[in-house]
């Protein structure tokens, strides 16, 4: 009865919800922008469940509007950002079947009020309010200790609400229309309800379980379930990585844990748990796997579940460079930052989670990432400058002869590489790499800036004849066209203007977090503030957010680097994040292109031409966490250094291999040691940098050191 009283009972939470009273639709959400057509637009509406195995869109009822499942990869000739495909399974609009006391129920029905929302800000609710009983449906993908079955379970609750028994006649997801050959690629289990009888002011809970025909074994794992605790199960592993944010604006964590959600909801795997690629974000599912999106997606796996973040760096070593083919190129410069990607996430992975035995026991990845660095280091001749080129970033070219973005990815590559290498105690090898970093960075940094309006900054790239500008004919005639329907703000007399900024280049955005310079830095400081201004030519100060040619009035990554433009201006960056509130449909989610081209602030849709983004998702994280909060882990070495004038106490924080509770008041930090393993705390005063050593559920407190 707990578990029942918590999910009908608990208060409808007011940062995502849906009701439908006196057949309107209604949200108590007053920030979204996506109230303002709620009812005009509400089809488009979902709220999504995954557990990578599975991935269902759920409707504003609480039915499906579409299951899928997962199974391999294979390549394909398509997009530049696009080499893999995969492939899944599409069930669509399993609707449910309901009698109660002799009468037949449609939840689509418009003759009785519901609410929907979520529960700790992750799984989704549907109370279906009527005269004599509730019905509440929770759809959700078990996240056990153990294993993630796929599967898409409905763990359903009716409330008796009268002096009187209540007959539940029927309730199922009927497994065929009118023939066996129009089932579904589904198999539908559940207990027989028939004629089961629930007594006065009391409820009945049951499970109806939506299972992988690829996996039809685990009908009996289902069948033998406590599907009510894999519910709790699952709810607890959401509620173990966001931790207790508190922060001064309440809605703003709650933001945070959606983008969470979204990101480690754009992943698929097969039934053996391995990675199959991703989608743009949690919703829809799609064939193509743009790795880029991917890989931004991956980021929170680094802090919040680690084995999900192997995962994805194995499929990257696999999947990362492009092959060669008559229409693309191919290799490694076909999209050098995509073809980084293993290596970075690897560097990331081993910084925040101090784990060498993933190297040892998985040898490829390191050799996959020493060959591509060689092959592209051996195209040098003594006196050329250190820096590579690269034909795309994802499905837009990597502007100029050499690309900002691109050999920043690679030289955290280089980085990584070395600092994987130094924990192996192959220090030969560490400081190959590390120099070769070294030399990357300073090529960079002396030759990728130039003076702007706000001092010296980063270009987007550099050309070769004129360092601000690059000539379009450089680029293949058969798909110039293609590649300049992104461009259209920076085109003039055949010459690609360099100082800009592209809304879908975000690794000059993650600068402070690859490390390459502090946030502090006045070139990565004036490098955002530029983006986030109108000497950006692609910068819309109307909905202040990045145009991306002619498919969109803004996209969303480029929401991010605003974001990060503004971050050093207390009152900016508060209504920066306030558009982010805004921009958050009301399951929290992103949509990759909000606004159409000639878009007016607020006029939001959620289907011009993508869907979710995990992109936006993860380079939101990865910043808010580091910059923002202003927590790193390095080899099990906790350093906190809050933005200027932003407190916050984040409870259980489980940040890579460290849990703790981490407060931040205007002078002080208070840590206490959650991790169940010693830990150390890298510390600055006025005049050094020194290491605490903090034992396991030990509190120390110290004097506050600012970004």
């Amino acid at each position: 009865m707990k578990m029942y009283s918590s999910i009908i009972n608990k208060t409808i939470n007011p940062n995502f919800n849906i009701s439908f009273i006196n057949k309107k639709f209604k949200t108590t959400n007053n920030f979204s922008y996506f109230k303002n057509n709620l009812n005009e637009r509400i089809s488009s509406f979902s709220y999504d469940v995954s557990n990578q195995k599975v991935l269902g869109n759920i409707d504003v009822y609480g039915e499906v509007k579409q299951l899928n499942f997962f199974q391999g990869n294979f390549y394909v000739e398509q997009k530049p950002g696009v080499w893999v495909h995969k492939q899944y399974t599409v069930s669509k609009n399993l609707h449910f079947a309901v009698a109660i006391n002799g009468k037949n129920i449609k939840f689509t029905d418009q003759n009785h009020d519901f609410d929907t929302d979520l529960i700790a800000d992750s799984l989704p609710r549907f109370i279906h309010r009527y005269q004599e009983y509730n019905i509440v449906l929770i759809p959700f993908c078990p996240i056990l200790k153990d294993k993630k079955p796929s599967m898409l379970v409905y763990q359903i609750y009716i409330e008796n609400l009268t002096d009187h028994n209540l007959t539940i006649n029927q309730f199922e997801i009927p497994k065929y229309q009118k023939k066996y050959s129009d089932q579904f690629n589904v198999i539908v289990a559940q207990a027989n309800l028939i004629n089961e009888v629930v007594k006065p002011h009391e409820y009945t809970t049951f499970s109806i379980g939506l299972i992988d025909p690829d996996a039809y074994s685990e009908i009996n794992v289902f069948e033998k379930a406590d599907t009510a605790k894999w519910l709790e199960e699952t709810i607890d592993y959401y509620k173990k990585i966001y931790g207790d944010l508190q922060l001064e604006d309440n809605r703003l964590p709650h933001l945070f844990n959606r983008a969470i959600y979204q990101s480690l909801s754009a992943f698929a795997e097969n039934q053996k748990g391995e990675s199959v690629g991703s989608h743009w974000g949690s919703t829809p599912a799609t064939e193509q796997i743009w790795n880029k999106d991917m890989f931004y997606s991956t980021l929170p796996s680094i802090f919040f579940d680690a084995r999900l973040c192997q995962k994805q760096i194995l499929w990257f070593t696999k999947y990362g460079v492009r092959f060669k083919s008559k229409k693309f190129k191919g290799g490694i410069e076909h999209s050098l930052s995509n073809s980084m990607s293993a290596i970075i996430l690897a560097g990331l992975y081993y910084e925040y989670t101090d784990d060498l035995s993933f190297f040892v026991n998985h040898p490829v990845i390191l050799q996959k990432a020493r060959q591509i660095i060689d092959t592209e280091v051996s195209t040098k001749v003594p006196g050329d400058v250190m820096l590579f080129s690269s034909t795309w970033i994802s499905d837009a070219y990597s502007l100029g002869k050499y690309h900002t973005g691109s050999n920043i990815c690679f030289w955290k590559a280089c980085d990584s590489l070395a600092r994987i290498y130094q924990g192996l105690g192959k220090l030969e090898l560490a400081n190959y790499y590390e120099k070769i970093a070294g030399k990357v960075k300073k090529a960079i940094l002396e030759n990728m800036t130039y003076k702007g309006h706000f001092g010296e900054q980063f270009l987007e790239g550099i050309g070769d004849k004129e360092k601000e500008f690059y000539d379009v004919n450089n680029y293949d005639k058969p798909i110039l066209d293609q590649g300049m329907i992104f461009l259209t703000d920076v085109i003039t007399d055949q010459k690609i203007d360099l100082k800009m900024h592209d809304g879908e280049e975000s690794d000059t955005t993650m600068i402070p977090f690859y490390g390459f310079l502090d946030l502090k830095d006045p070139k990565y400081q004036n490098s955002m503030k530029f983006a986030a201004s109108t000497y950006n030519p692609t910068y819309g100060a109307n909905i202040r957010g990045i145009r991306w040619g002619d498919k969109s009035g803004a996209t969303f990554p480029g929401f991010i680097t605003v974001l990060m433009g503004f971050i050093n201006d207390k009152e900016q960056r508060t209504r920066q994040l306030n558009e982010l509130l805004h921009l958050s449909d009301l399951d929290g989610s992103w949509w990759w292109w909000p606004y159409d081209i000639n878009g007016k602030p607020g006029d939001v849709y959620r289907d011009i031409g993508c869907g979710k983004c995990g992109w936006a998702s993860g380079t939101f994280v990865s910043l808010f966490v580091t910059q923002f909060l202003g927590i790193q882990v390095k080899n099990n070495t906790l350093n906190i250094r809050p933005l200027s004038h932003f407190n916050y106490c984040w409870e259980n924080a489980h940040i890579g291999n460290i849990t703790a509770n981490i407060s931040c008041h205007d002078n002080e930090i208070i840590v206490t040691n959650l991790s169940g393993h010693d830990i150390n705390i890298s510390q600055c005063n006025e005049s050094e940098q020194y290491l605490l050593q903090l034992k396991d559920k030990k509190t120390v407190s110290f004097k506050r050191s600012e970004k």
